[in-house]
């Protein structure tokens, strides 16, 4: 059995939709958990009518002692699975008819399996299980290294894992906002895991609605910390060169968004970042570095051009 788990909060008007495309599965051994996080729209009478017509699928709620986010209600959900697999899952998304079946052939003795993933906006068109394509995932000699610089993209949905397997680097982080399924899968990538690719998009994900990664990138401050924190996980397990260099591009990124922001908290935040783990490891990237605070500091006393000053913050 496959054990999809969905969290779920006022989704009244997509869930119907993402609950049809996984009823429609050609594989039929699933059960699918979805964890209310409090709505307060039409959400849960909408799922109760889905259920009377398909009864692989339950709802429940958050427990009231429970954290809110997705975090927790993924957590309790798996707490309540009985299947051989996890698949997390989102309530907005939507699964190719053949995505189960294709990813439990595949996953044979693995740890895993990932597939292709395709971004939509707005009504889900059909024609896309069909005509989607995406660049190829090629396998990695260092899969976690890859997965922690993103040349091996692996997103919270990506992924059937073997329960056995998931479940020793549990419960997935609720303090964070965002990257909260980076730190989980690079807790569980640092140890070696066998896995298989399916290089054709199986999992159709909606873009425009509102998310806390979308939120992250309007606003800083409403993910920073939490990115900080994946970040760190990562750095504790590894800190070679490759890994510094492609976490000090993208604090940097950050770094920029804060300015554009006028968050100097948040830019002060993400440079002592650089600083405490030493991301410019060598004498050139200090140097570049060096450059960045000079800047950085006429920034602060003038207050104002941060599109002239942008190319100067970048290594």
């Amino acid at each position: 059995m496959i054990s999809i788990i969905i969290p779920i909060y006022n989704r009244a008007h997509l869930i119907e939709e993402t609950l049809h495309y996984i009823s429609d599965q050609t594989y039929k051994n699933w059960e699918c958990i979805i964890v209310d996080d409090g709505s307060d729209d039409n959400t849960v009478n909408t799922v109760k009518n889905y259920i009377r017509k398909d009864i692989r699928f339950t709802l429940y709620k958050r427990p009231k002692n429970k954290v809110k986010g997705p975090s927790s209600c993924r957590n309790y959900g798996v707490s309540l699975s009985k299947g051989e697999y996890i698949q997390f899952f989102d309530s907005d998304d939507i699964m190719h008819p053949e995505h189960l079946q294709k990813k439990r052939e595949a996953i044979m003795n693995h740890d895993f399996v990932v597939c292709q993933l395709q971004a939509f906006k707005g009504h889900f068109d059909t024609h896309l299980f069909t005509t989607a394509n995406q660049p190829e995932i090629l396998y990695s000699s260092n899969v976690f290294e890859d997965f922690a610089t993103g040349t091996f993209p692996m997103m919270m949905l990506a992924p059937l894992w073997k329960a056995a397997t998931i479940k020793k680097y549990l419960p997935i982080r609720e303090d964070l906002h965002i990257l909260e399924d980076h730190d989980l899968y690079a807790r569980a990538l640092f140890n070696t895991k066998t896995y298989a690719i399916i290089n054709k998009p199986l999992i159709f994900y909606r873009v425009g609605e509102s998310s806390s990664t979308h939120n992250f990138y309007t606003n800083v401050d409403y993910g920073l910390e939490s990115y900080l924190e994946a970040k760190r996980t990562v750095l504790n397990l590894s800190a070679s060169n490759k890994i510094r260099l492609a976490i000090l591009k993208m604090t940097l990124g950050f770094f920029r968004q804060a300015l554009a922001e006028r968050n100097m908290k948040a830019a002060n935040n993400c440079l002592d970042f650089i600083t405490k783990n030493q991301l410019a490891y060598t004498f050139d990237l200090k140097l570049k570095m060096s450059r960045i605070h000079f800047f950085y500091r006429i920034f602060k006393f003038v207050k104002r051009g941060d599109t002239k000053f942008k190319p100067l913050f970048k290594l």
